[in-house]
């Protein structure tokens, strides 16, 4: 079972480190927040180290938020995998950027704030750009729904009508908390759906393997051997 290194606010708002074992992200996540816990950074451990959970293989951060809050956000690959195309942003650090603004607002940092932590925190040069669009255009007076909006490649319509729904009733926080949630499980159901799909592939990939050296080499053979006995053979 993976081993996981955090970091967290206490209800009083230090921060808290140390180490946990879960099945996975989400599983940790769930672990740290039944301690009373603000989840602000989460590694994996990896044959001593810890590797950033959500960040590119490149990208390393630990930062201070508004004093008090520490966090890792950047860049890492997926599909919701920490990989971008050409200047799209994956599911993966949509994830990440939707946990971590969870709990940003959950440990009392205004949301303007909030969107410049996570904004200096991006690794990718296009999340970079997208966290700035959004701060912008909330600075400006718009809500964070309507800002979200705006980039509806980004950020799907259930995603804006959720945000929108957590603003009107007050518990923005808790609606990003369970949609980073939702997109965890969402990738976890990927990745089974893939690890079921892979063994028939797999024997479809063989089968047809089995048919093409039937055709070019086993049946020419058998041709030769009826040429040889002066017999044709007929469809």
């Amino acid at each position: 079972m993976p081993t996981f290194h955090y970091k967290a606010l206490q209800p009083d708002g230090k921060i808290a480190e140390g180490k946990i074992d879960a099945g996975g992200r989400a599983e940790a996540f769930r672990q740290i927040e039944s301690q009373s816990l603000r989840p602000i950074s989460l590694k994996e451990v990896i044959n001593g180290k810890s590797r950033p959970l959500g960040l590119k293989a490149q990208a390393n951060t630990t930062n201070t938020a508004n004093g008090a809050a520490t966090t890792d956000a950047a860049t890492s690959e997926s599909g919701m995998k920490i990989s971008f195309g050409a200047n799209k942003i994956s599911a993966r650090v949509l994830e990440n950027f939707t946990r971590l603004l969870s709990s940003l607002l959950a440990a009392g940092v205004p949301l303007s704030r909030a969107l410049v932590i996570l904004q200096k925190e991006a690794a990718n040069s296009t999340a970079k750009a997208k966290w700035k669009e959004v701060h912008d255009l909330v600075v400006d007076g718009m809500t964070l729904a309507d800002a979200m909006s705006k980039s509806p490649d980004t950020f799907p319509k259930v995603y804006v009508a959720m945000v929108e729904a957590g603003e009107t009733g007050g518990f923005l926080d808790v609606v990003l908390g369970q949609i980073a949630d939702f997109q965890a499980r969402e990738k976890e159901m990927r990745g089974k759906v893939m690890t079921a799909l892979l063994y028939p592939a797999i024997l479809l990939v063989l089968a047809m393997s089995v048919v093409v050296f039937l055709l070019v080499f086993f049946i020419p053979r058998f041709q030769l051997l009826f040429s040889g006995f002066g017999a044709k053979l007929r469809c």
